[in-house]
């Protein structure tokens, strides 16, 4: 239906009565359809990775940021020198 109608609307004699190609037409509706699917995609993948906080298994997205955070803070420290404070007298 609105590929006939766009074929209608751009296929109506001007100038020289130059016609729009049928790959023309198919082109710009992928384009017009990938434009406004592309309007929706980040709010889409927002909720597909927020799923576990909105489904309520807050608790565990807490428990695992908290074990990302040890074990950064560990590989981290690797390799660095042990500082000790030492009160002898």
């Amino acid at each position: 239906m609105l590929e006939n109608n766009l074929s209608n609307f751009f296929n109506k004699p001007f100038g020289l009565n130059v016609k729009v190609p049928t790959r023309t037409l198919q082109q710009a509706k992928e384009t017009a359809v990938k434009a406004v699917n592309s309007l929706w995609e980040p709010v889409v993948d927002y909720f597909d990775k927020a799923d576990n906080v909105f489904s309520g298994n807050v608790q565990e997205e807490i428990a695992k940021y908290n074990r990302q955070a040890y074990s950064l803070g560990v590989i981290m420290r690797e390799g660095q020198d042990k500082h000790t404070f030492k009160i002898n007298g």
